[in-house]
């Protein structure tokens, strides 16, 4: 159970109540600061000021003041206005981490909506109703106002949503789990869509996996340096330790780890860099995952809410509400696109050793890893799929944190592109799942066929892809090898035995 609010979220802990479905709570202590901030901004509308939000339009219509009659119409209508999309429907788990941290950020009272807002979003995560949102339609500045306006207009009977394995009408869904919908009131509206929490979702969801795939990455080395019959002198951690990059030397021990007991036959002076400089270059990649998950476990901590309301015990009304800029995507968007980059390295060493796997002049095995090639074209094609994904992250990996262009009447003339860095960064992290499964394949098949001794540091790793795909004696249908192999990648079980074995890595 997690019982909100939690002023140090780690990435991991939205992971699992976005992918684990574990139960999330209000804590009741938190109500009564949650009831102050609301009754402050009730007592806002009876001020004859204008407070940006509560009384007044949004974006370049900041100017327009309303009357206290419209208060209501203006924050429904902001949602209704503002959900406006396209493209695929994002996966349930990036939409269930958004809600959770808006959730989260939303129990920290300095937004100042009610208990029951917070409490409606925990009822919808604990009975898995997920609002059906479109990828693209953020710009990542006053926050990710399009896809979270896509779920706050559930709460007001809108839209569709994931229930029950069917995709259902909102109303229908909390008719059948006895949820009722929602009236706003003043800034309830603009509070439920001005922030950053779906860039975050996607951002804890992505680097979780990320650090994942690179323990599955030095894996898929190791198993190449026995199949190549590299040498392991080049992971020496004395001459780590004359450059002390903690990547770098985590993935020396990682390797150390992986190949003990393994003794190499080979006679090359040094090996290609694809092998010789492997802790050089995926201790880089963990550098960058480490840099990006930094900015995204600090951007899921923060109130990014505006205007946002903020103690004063000076003012008769014991609290200030402040208009900034909270909302803004720059530092997140700007850790996908470092995010991005390092993926497409971990995926371009590892297509390098799969084509070195290959080619029988580099490997001194049969040609594609097959006997009887001509007859048989073996694991040809999966270094060309490799190939094929390599230039789309290549293309995938150009920046979007630098591609802002001006909206609302140049209001907002400066915006992040912070979705538009997510979006792109996913891709590029399942493509690399696919290249590194690719890598994983070709190794094993290449070390059954030249009969090299398995090392103990790899073996259930090993014995489990070998399990997944059969060795290869004639071709057959390879996309089911690859499909199985991500299947088993995605595996809890496999996770686990993975999260148990580089424990250094935590």
């Amino acid at each position: 159970m997690k019982t909100i609010p939690i002023f140090n979220l780690k990435s991991d802990q939205v992971v699992s109540v976005a992918k684990n479905y574990e139960k999330v709570s209000l804590n009741k202590n938190s109500i009564a600061r949650i009831l102050d901030a609301y009754n402050f901004v009730n007592r806002l509308k009876e001020l004859q000021q204008p407070v940006y939000g509560v009384n007044t339009g949004f974006g370049a219509l900041a100017g327009v003041i309303l009357d206290k009659k419209n208060l209501t119409r203006l924050q429904e209508n902001l949602i209704y206005s503002h959900a406006v999309g396209s493209g695929p429907i994002l996966e349930k788990e990036i939409i269930r981490a958004a809600m959770f941290l808006r959730a989260n950020m939303l129990s920290k009272a300095h937004s100042g909506v009610r208990p029951l807002l917070i409490n409606t979003f925990i009822t919808m995560l604990n009975k898995d109703i997920v609002p059906i949102v479109p990828e693209t339609g953020s710009v990542g500045a006053s926050g990710d106002l399009s896809p979270l306006a896509f779920i706050a207009r559930t709460l007001l009977g809108y839209g569709e949503v994931f229930y029950q394995g069917k995709i259902i009408d909102a109303r229908t869904a909390f008719k059948k789990a006895n949820i009722k919908q929602i009236k706003f009131e003043p800034k309830e509206g603009l509070s439920l869509i001005n922030g950053t929490e779906m860039m975050g979702a996607n951002g804890a969801l992505i680097v979780d996996q990320a650090e994942y795939l690179a323990n599955i990455a030095d894996v898929g080395a190791a198993m190449s340096m026995v199949a190549l019959q590299g040498k392991t002198g080049p992971f020496d951690l004395r001459i780590m330790d004359l450059k002390p990059h903690p990547g770098q030397k985590l993935v020396a021990r990682n390797l150390a780890k992986l190949l003990a007991g393994y003794r190499t036959t080979g006679k090359k002076v040094q090996d290609a860099y694809s092998l010789r400089c492997i802790p050089q270059v995926a201790g880089a990649v963990r550098e960058g995952i480490n840099f990006a998950k930094k900015i995204i476990e600090t951007e899921i901590n923060s109130v990014s809410d505006n205007p946002i309301i903020v103690d004063n015990p000076k003012s008769k009304l014991k609290y200030d509400i402040v208009s900034g800029g909270n909302f803004h995507g720059q530092a997140i968007s700007l850790a996908f696109d470092t995010l991005g980059i390092s993926l497409v390295t971990m995926a371009t060493i590892s297509e390098r050793r799969t084509f070195r796997l290959l080619d029988d002049k580099l490997s001194g095995l049969s040609p594609f890893l097959v006997n009887n090639p001509g007859v048989n074209s073996g694991l040809m094609m999966l270094q060309v799929l490799a190939s094929a994904l390599i230039a789309e992250n290549r293309v995938l990996a150009n920046s979007a944190s630098i591609q802002s262009v001006p909206t609302s009447a140049s209001q907002e003339d400066f915006v992040s592109m912070g979705m538009t860095a997510a979006n792109k960064t996913r891709r590029i992290l399942d493509n690399t799942l696919t290249i590194i499964a690719i890598e994983l394949i070709c190794s094993r098949q290449a070390i059954e066929l030249a009969k090299y001794e398995v090392p103990k540091g790899f073996k259930t790793f090993y014995n489990n892809v070998a399990h997944t795909v059969p060795y290869i004696t004639d071709d057959r249908l390879f996309q089911n090898d690859i499909i199985n192999t991500k299947n088993l990648l995605d595996d809890n079980k496999f996770r686990s035995l993975v999260g148990k074995y580089f424990v250094t890595t935590k």
